[in-house]
């Protein structure tokens, strides 16, 4: 579960931020999570939520927020969304599949950014997309408590 790790790189970078702003307490952590990182939202709140300990932390709420994904066609700019793209990913072949212990599976959460390579327009069939939001993990919104 690559959330567990994630959560740990995010709460060393509050804790770096927390530091650097020389503040006393974090009190409320917001978090934006794209869609096409096909993160487990609620693993990754676990995760957070263990972290979430000691003098700094302790006590400190952590938001999670997911960002839809969205897509559109470079030729006639048509915009979907990650249901039709999910329809399509599920006629990739067989062979483009990564062999999982307990599945197989197009690991595209690890590059986010190969989703237009497996997608194309359901409107003009075009391959020329972008996949537009829903890539990211981001950091939004600190609340801290100063020392001052």
């Amino acid at each position: 579960m690559h959330e567990l790790s994630l959560a740990q790189n995010i709460i060393d970078s509050v804790l770096s931020e927390a530091d650097r702003r020389e503040a006393k307490r974090v009190l409320e952590i917001h978090l934006d999570v794209g869609e096409l990182m096909q993160l487990d939202r609620k693993t990754l709140l676990f995760g957070l939520k263990l972290l979430v300990t000691g003098p700094v932390l302790g006590g400190a709420h952590v938001h999670v927020h997911l960002k839809k994904a969205s897509f559109s066609c470079r030729k006639c700019s048509h915009e979907w969304d990650m249901a039709e793209a999910k329809k399509q990913l599920a006629t990739v072949p067989d062979g483009l599949l990564i062999r999982e212990p307990d599945s197989k599976e197009l690991p595209l959460h690890f590059l986010p950014y190969l989703y237009p390579a497996f997608v194309h327009c359901p409107k003009c069939g075009s391959s020329d997309v972008s996949a537009e939001d829903g890539k990211e993990v981001q950091l939004t919104k600190l609340v801290m408590e100063s020392r001052r």
